[in-house]
């Protein structure tokens, strides 16, 4: 089993309990480097670690997908606990992940494959079980309190004031109501154009419990915040597994982030098998969406699939996702986002002041 290397593990010793119940620390260094990745297959090579492992990250991001539980390359079939266990044991096996671990701490959340079926939600029957495995393999410790509520959502705050970089993990499979299936696009392929939005009120992506606590923490002090969702926020036309199959919830985390006034926030997001950047004006300020995914494989079809709002790329070769955040700059803090390949050649970089990530004064509502 993999496990947070000892930095991870003297990190959660340092840190204090805020009032929701999350890890919130001034005891640890300024982070300034942070990087991200989603969608590897646990039976292939994954030289992708050495280059994460190159770029001297401060912090990495597990985005979804770290293993592909329900898939063997072939076909999908049903898990069970012990093939769950079994697959995640062949990532902990893999020399390039272990050296990782051992030199960077992991931070991880989950996508539908590693949660434990390609369509899973609130329904999945494992999915308390799933919990245990993929708490356990990233080294949750035991009185957690990640372990004692439903779902795997968490949120850590490194640094000091001033320089305080929040981690949000959001969870996007435990509470997600069952999708509407679209009709296949012509020429669609894998889950390209399969879902369509699902505008039933009553429908949910993160649940109450998990959007009351959202709330609470993006009101907390924060300098930036890196929101991690599994699937895209932003880019919304493609119909594979984003938030655009869920338009009330999209809005609604718009709509959060101007009524909580939350400064610096990044979104972070995986599963389309390239990488890109996504800028919306639906927010308070400009919100950007990192997308990056691609640690084993890639599909040199889902680039070509609307999206009116990238910024940069795509890129489309074996990537993960770096976040810098320049606290030295002249003109003030700037957030510099790059796409990096297995190779180390940077696929795109963009970048944005710090000071741009604020809400207006006196604006609390978002255009329609």
């Amino acid at each position: 089993m993999s496990k947070l290397p000892n930095w991870g593990f003297a990190l959660a010793v340092a840190v204090s309990l805020s009032a929701c119940g999350e890890r919130g620390t001034e005891a640890v260094p300024v982070i300034s480097r942070v990087a991200f990745g989603s969608c590897a297959f646990q039976w292939e090579a994954q030289p992708i670690w050495k280059a994460v492992e190159a770029a001297e990250p401060d912090l990495y991001v597990s985005l979804g997908d770290a293993i592909y539980g329900d898939f063997d390359g072939e076909v999908t079939f049903d898990v069970t606990e012990a093939s769950l266990r079994a697959e995640w044991a062949k990532l902990g096996a893999n020399p390039d992940w272990q050296h990782l671990v051992a030199h960077v701490p992991v931070v991880a959340t989950w996508d539908n494959h590693d949660y434990g079926h390609h369509s899973a939600g609130a329904e999945f029957p494992l999915k308390e079980v799933s919990k245990t495995l993929f708490l356990d393999f990233f080294g949750e410790p035991p009185d957690s309190v990640r372990r004692r509520r439903p779902g795997i959502y968490d949120a850590t705050v490194f640094g000091p004031p001033g320089r305080r970089v929040e981690v949000i993990l959001l969870d996007t499979r435990t509470f997600k109501s069952p999708p509407r299936l679209a009709e296949r696009r012509e020429g669609a392929k894998g889950s390209l154009g399969k879902f369509a939005p699902n505008d039933d009120p009553e429908s949910t992506l993160l649940g109450e419990a998990q959007w009351a606590w959202l709330e609470a923490r993006l009101r907390g002090p924060a300098e930036v915040r890196l929101v991690a969702s599994s699937g895209q926020v932003v880019a919304n036309e493609k119909g594979m597994d984003e938030w655009g199959n869920y338009p009330r919830e999209r809005q609604r985390l718009f709509d959060l982030l101007a009524k909580t006034r939350a400064a610096g926030v990044v979104l972070l997001s995986g599963n389309a098998h390239f990488a890109e950047v996504s800028r919306t004006d639906e927010g308070p300020y400009p919100l950007i969406d990192f997308t990056s995914s691609g640690l084993t494989h890639v599909n040199e079809v889902y680039p070509h699939a609307p999206n009116r709002f990238r910024v940069a790329g795509p890129f489309v070769a074996l990537n993960f996702g770096l976040v810098e955040i320049d606290w030295e700059a002249s003109e003030g803090p700037v957030v510099k986002l790059a796409a990096i390949g297995v190779d180390g050649r940077i696929g795109f970089e963009h970048s944005m002041p710090l000071a741009s990530l604020v809400s207006p004064p006196n604006s609390e509502s978002l255009p329609r």
